[in-house]
């Protein structure tokens, strides 16, 4: 009589899709918590980690930079959180745990001023129209239907069109980027298991180009899903 022997085996990598300027805290710090990672790697670079943590932001750069910034106040003041507080509450959380912080984006400077480059003209006045209407509150750019619903697509695909280069740029050869150092932890590692934090944005890339690995996905939609139910549970008891 023989026994059969069956081996689970357990995702060493979770992608986390979140939206920068949402409070998730909590149900962000349960999906950390529930996987145990020996890492936590962020969608950041040394210096907008530091600046994150020093809560200083610089009001210089390309008007691209400051466009972006400039609609992530914005929707952070429309959904009661500051542009970046999730990363720092997964750096909290992985300090409690124990866990290491990666750091796994490229610089964000060198990265827009390439697209800076590379813009055609249509493109670049369409951000210079949208620069202008963002500061007097007219912005064609609305997020806000993604981020009541955690379903980004409508709004990733009219960014597609309206700003191939700046979509190329700015999320296709991040996701690369960062693709490449999530396989390069988990290489030097191979007991590691990490949780990475990145844009809702990031999500789809990402997860086709490790999808050797398998890696365990949780939406933006999820995080939203366990805060309602959370938020329910607390008025119940």
């Amino acid at each position: 009589m023989y026994t059969a022997l069956i081996i689970v085996i357990m995702p060493s990598l979770m992608i986390i899709g979140t939206a920068h300027v949402i409070d998730l805290s909590v149900p962000l710090e349960g999906f950390i918590r529930d996987f145990d990672p020996t890492c936590v790697a962020l969608e950041l670079d040394r210096e907008r980690w530091l600046a994150l943590q020093t809560k200083s932001q610089s009001s210089e750069g390309p008007i691209i930079l400051r466009f972006l910034s400039r609609i992530q106040k914005h929707l952070g003041e429309s959904f009661g959180s500051s542009p970046g507080s999730e990363m720092l509450v997964a750096g909290n959380i992985a300090r409690l745990l124990g866990s290491d912080i990666k750091l796994i984006d490229r610089p964000i400077l060198p990265t827009i001023m390439d697209a800076w480059r590379n813009m055609p003209w249509i493109e670049f006045w369409r951000i210079i129209k949208d620069s202008i209407f963002s500061f007097i509150g007219r912005s064609d750019m609305n997020f806000g239907d993604g981020m009541i619903s955690g379903d980004f697509t409508k709004e990733l695909n009219e960014f597609s069109v309206n700003y191939p280069v700046i979509k190329s740029h700015l999320i296709d050869r991040r996701d690369t980027y960062m693709s490449k150092n999530l396989v390069k932890l988990l290489r030097n590692n191979h007991e590691s298991r990490i949780v990475a934090i990145v844009g809702e944005g990031h999500v789809d890339g990402m997860k086709t180009k490790l999808s050797s690995l398998n890696p365990k996905i949780i939406r933006l939609k999820d995080l939203l899903l366990r805060k309602k139910n959370t938020v329910s549970f607390s008025i119940k008891i």
